[in-house]
């Protein structure tokens, strides 16, 4: 899919970032945690440094950018004990920050002392807890947030932190959600913030059909992935919904694309842009018409097929391929329907069908490594055998391509289109 967007190789970083949403109970993203490939979190024991820490935010601000990064949305940095009591300076203003500490700050009265400091500054602290302790009293007294991990852990014992955490004024976040039916058990108990991959897991579904609000959808996704497709179908299905017509000629005409002439119709776009990148633009515009899931789940669909197309070649794989696998990797999730079940209608290429059920081959792989910088997960990144040097400006390129896509489906949402 050729875009108006930087389309030569993007220059190797020096910083490997990943972010990590923060969601509220509405299943909307309030901020990003932002982790650096010396910083792997939670799951390497807290690697968290000085150095890492200066590094994520000068390279954050320096080689990409707050806002590339993060949006409008505010940046979760990990503060080690070490950078509060050296005083260092804090580059980002309370409103674009929010600082994560661990348990080496709670028994450390001087930075103690510089985290009462900043949120008299109006900065919002997050304790990430591993558990009440008595020494953590003076840290939840300047938390805003406390984190707590839920991940296999016992109900019982959750709720006897939570009903410690509950004496003080602190927000309670739940970290690693991985399932649904997590989120749902910990919104329940009493958690307002949700941090972890559930979004992305498919439900267990015992319905046979595609929901009827989708039907119409997969119809024409059928229609764009049959071995043979037929561009007069298409051009029929893409007419009958006057919103997906509309929209595909305002993209089509939009500065994200550098196409000689205007298109002025459905079967001028199919000569000038060809079946295949046809293909991919509609799926596009489809599955980000789906407004009754998460809006990051959307944005992970489109994160992961730009990245894909973006670092397809340095793989010997065909950048309208890759693009495919990351777009549809999530449309078991999105349609509510098993993937097997969803891939019938779809006919394919075997290489990507394998990638998509069961990520094999080298789409599946690739697909795999951009899965594992979903999660911040930088040894998953490195058994894919995914170089960072290439997925980092695949990423940061990819943020920017999302947001004006969001932009676009945002605009056209509110001009009643």
């Amino acid at each position: 899919m050729t875009m108006a967007l930087p389309t030569t190789e993007p220059k190797r970083s020096t910083a490997n970032l990943a972010r990590i949403p923060i969601f509220d109970a509405k299943l909307k993203t309030v901020g990003y945690e932002l982790l650096f490939h010396e910083d792997v979190g939670r799951d390497a024991q807290h690697q968290g440094t000085t150095r890492s820490t200066s590094l994520v935010l000068a390279d954050t601000l320096a080689e990409f950018g707050l806002e590339t990064v993060v949006g409008h949305l505010p940046a979760w940095v990990s503060f080690p004990s070490e950078y509060l009591t050296e005083k260092l300076p804090i580059p980002i203003g309370p409103k674009a920050l929010v600082i994560q500490v661990h348990a080496d700050v709670a028994e450390n009265e001087e930075a103690l002392e510089r985290l009462r400091d900043l949120k008299q500054q109006s900065y919002r602290i997050v304790f990430d807890s591993s558990g009440h302790q008595p020494s953590l009293t003076e840290i939840l007294k300047v938390a805003s947030i406390t984190k707590l991990e839920i991940h296999g852990r016992a109900v019982d014992e959750v709720k006897r932190d939570l009903a410690v955490y509950s004496k003080y004024s602190t927000t309670l976040l739940a970290h690693r959600v991985s399932r649904m039916s997590d989120f749902d058990a910990c919104h329940k108990l009493g958690f307002n913030l949700f941090q972890g991959n559930f979004i992305c897991q498919p439900e267990q579904i015992q319905q046979k059909r595609v929901p009827t609000n989708r039907v119409a959808m997969m119809r024409l996704m059928s229609e764009l992935y049959s071995e043979n497709p037929s561009t007069e179908r298409i051009r029929n299905l893409v007419q009958q919904d006057v919103t997906l017509s509309y929209r595909l000629l305002k993209w089509l005409n939009s500065s994200l694309f550098s196409l000689p002439h205007p298109v002025e119709s459905i079967q001028h776009a199919l000569v000038m842009l060809g079946m295949s990148r046809l293909r991919n633009l509609v799926s596009l515009i489809v599955l980000s018409r789906v407004d009754d899931k998460p809006a990051e789940l959307v944005t992970n669909c489109l994160m992961r097929a730009r990245i894909g197309e973006r670092i397809a070649c340095h793989y010997n794989i065909s950048a309208e391929t890759m693009f495919t696998v990351g777009l549809l990797s999530l449309l078991d999730v999105l349609i509510g329907t098993p993937m097997p079940q969803l891939l019938e209608t779809m006919p394919l290429a075997a290489e990507l069908q394998q990638a998509i059920l069961s990520r094999e081959g080298t789409c599946g792989r690739l697909l795999s490594g951009i899965e594992a910088h979903e999660r911040g997960d930088w040894s998953g990144v490195e058994a894919a055998g995914l170089d960072l040097s290439i997925l980092t400006p695949a990423w940061v390129d990819a943020a920017i391509w999302v947001r004006q896509i969001r932009g676009m489906i945002g605009n056209q949402a509110g001009s009643g289109k």
